[in-house]
């Protein structure tokens, strides 16, 4: 039943995927003059994103503290990564956040293109370059937008939060933007790592934990460690 079901869900998927990416290439055509940072075909992309959810009624996405983040401010938010599945709840939220993906995800036929076209940006892990990739995020944040990151670089296979790594708090030190971690959970459970079959029935959650100012803290690793501990103890108390 659970392979019938994944078929199902990523056969509608990659559809929907096909069908919207003309209508986002049109967008970004049409808005060029007005719409600098691309938020209309995000917003597209977005839809696409969590397209995923539609295939199979019995799966559950719950929001919250979402009311803790005002659309149209600047703000760096950073999330744990457990699954492919994270990418579809934080779609799922209501608000136009622009990510910076690893360059795999850039080579990938279709949706590469989705990503530039919707302005997302390209990391190529432990490089110099992932720190330039990092300020092109400024601009985005300069024009009050919402910016995405996966602290941990990669997915977790036990569940278990990895080390973060510096660049988010660095931006946030730079830029004097706040940091807002976004706990997931669930997303694991429904599909883990390294497999594309998922379970027939799940529910999965983002939790909004409140913004880390970045004038509270005087170095970056302090900054990093501490917002490290807060998710990661948040993580135990909602997985036990």
């Amino acid at each position: 039943m659970n392979i019938l079901v994944s078929l199902w869900a990523w056969f509608g998927y990659i559809v929907v995927f096909l069908i919207l990416l003309p209508v986002v290439f049109l967008t970004r055509l049409v808005t060029i003059p007005f719409d600098e940072d691309r938020k209309l075909p995000n917003a597209i992309f977005m839809t696409a994103g969590r397209a995923f959810l539609w295939f199979n009624p019995w799966w559950r996405v719950q929001l919250h503290g979402i009311e803790q983040y005002k659309p149209d401010r600047p703000m760096i938010f950073i999330a744990n990564h457990q699954s492919f599945l994270d990418m579809v709840v934080l779609s799922s939220l209501p608000w136009n956040m622009k990510w910076v993906s690893k360059d795999g995800l850039f080579k990938v036929p279709v949706l590469s293109i989705y990503l530039r076209l919707a302005g997302h940006i390209s990391v190529k892990r432990g490089t110099t370059a992932a720190l330039k990739a990092l300020n092109k995020l400024k601009p985005y944040l300069d024009n009050d937008n919402a910016v995405m990151l996966f602290p941990e670089g990669t997915r977790s296979r036990s569940g278990k939060l990895l080390k973060f790594r510096s660049g988010a708090f660095m931006l946030s030190k730079e830029t004097q933007v706040p940091v807002q971690p976004i706990l997931l959970s669930g997303t694991r459970e429904v599909m883990k790592p390294d497999t594309w079959i998922t379970t027939l029935k799940g529910t999965m959650s983002a939790t909004l934990m409140p913004p880390y100012d970045p004038k509270n803290f005087d170095t970056i690793e302090q900054f990093r460690d501490k917002v490290f501990e807060d998710m990661n103890r948040e993580l135990d108390r909602q997985t036990h």
